[in-house]
């Protein structure tokens, strides 16, 4: 199995904090915690999600082009497509947004000892 992490993300949040984190209490550290606090419940309002997927491969090939395509970006640029619709963007407003995607190089790793040893066991007499 292969673990694929997709999220979309703000660009900028400074536009966001601008003018909206603010504190007049006397005490520096209780100020510094009452606009930690507002920042960060701002970014959390702002979050957009994630998404998991889990992908079994039966094919060593497949596994090994669904890596590549991850490693020079094409997988990225594939899903912009599907996760960033006109709904999202609607969503969003002006605002850039960025898809991040991840998937974990131990995974891919694991996964291909497995098929590599399954394909062993297939042509074994």
């Amino acid at each position: 199995d292969i673990r694929l992490r997709v999220r979309a993300e703000y660009c900028q949040h400074e536009t966001a904090l601008e003018g909206n984190v603010f504190s007049n209490k006397p005490d520096p550290l209780e100020r510094q915690f009452e606009r930690f606090s507002q920042a960060n419940t701002i970014l959390k309002s702002r979050d957009l999600g994630s998404i998991i997927c889990d992908i079994k491969f039966s094919e060593l090939t497949y596994l090994d082009a669904f890596w590549r395509d991850y490693i020079n970006g094409s997988l990225l640029e594939a899903l912009k497509g599907v996760f960033i619709t006109d709904s999202l963007k609607q969503a969003v407003g002006h605002e850039a947004i960025k898809l991040l995607v991840n998937v974990d190089e131990d995974d891919y790793a694991a996964g291909r000892q497995r098929l590599l040893r399954n394909l062993m066991l297939q042509h074994a007499p």
